[in-house]
């Protein structure tokens, strides 16, 4: 007798490499896709937060504007994300992150889909706005960084300077606004439902289970 096999789950993500919620929540889903008995199928999609973010962001000016230079505060916001960071194993370093324009950046994520290494690059991405203080503005950086999960340089700067990704990302934004989202992460299973915000492990997973099942 033949066993049916089963369908695996496709879980679509949202996300922008200085999205410091997505960075948290990234590992959070990684752990419950191990613990899930079934499998698990993987798209990434973009979101561009700060559109209208120039490329060259003076991040002291932008912390007075936008937080009226309460220090206190801004520190005790951090302190608590880092420990939330740390607590899935992975670091964030505030006050080496370098604010800028992320649409090159996602750019790129749409070029490392043509190579199969989107995976490996959202998390190179990740680590180096977050943990490493990189410039993910400047083409130059990225092309380092490509390189760093294995895309080939001469190619990604050629993808980055001739924008061939740029409308692909716009097209991402434009559909999670359509599914009447507004921010990110935002993890959308099976095309039916979708959970936001850094959840729990527990709330991918059931999100996982359910998804199956359904």
């Amino acid at each position: 007798m033949t066993t049916a096999v089963a369908m695996p789950v496709h879980v679509e993500i949202w996300s922008d490499p200085q999205c410091v919620w997505c960075f948290i929540a990234h590992p959070r889903f990684e752990k419950a896709v191990t613990l899930f008995e079934g499998r698990v199928e993987v798209t990434y999609r973009s979101f561009e937060l700060r559109p209208d973010a120039p490329i060259e962001i003076d991040k002291e000016q932008q912390i007075a504007q936008h937080a009226g230079a309460n220090r206190e505060r801004i520190n005790a916001v951090n302190a608590q994300l880092s420990e939330l960071a740390r607590a899935e194993g992975v670091s964030y370093r505030p006050d080496l992150t370098r604010p800028t324009n992320s649409h090159l950046a996602l750019e790129l994520l749409h070029h490392a889909d043509t190579t199969g290494d989107r995976a490996a690059l959202t998390h190179r991405l990740f680590a180096a706005y977050f943990t490493e203080g990189r410039h993910i503005g400047d083409i130059e950086e990225l092309v380092g960084l490509a390189q760093d999960a294995g895309l080939d340089p001469d190619s990604v700067r050629g993808a980055l300077t001739d924008r061939r990704h740029h409308n692909a990302v716009d097209r991402d934004t434009e559909r999670l606004r359509a599914l009447g989202a507004s921010g990110v992460p935002l993890y959308v299973f099976n095309g039916t439902w979708g959970i936001s915000g850094a959840q729990p492990v527990e709330t991918h997973l059931d999100a996982l289970q359910k998804a199956a099942n359904a």
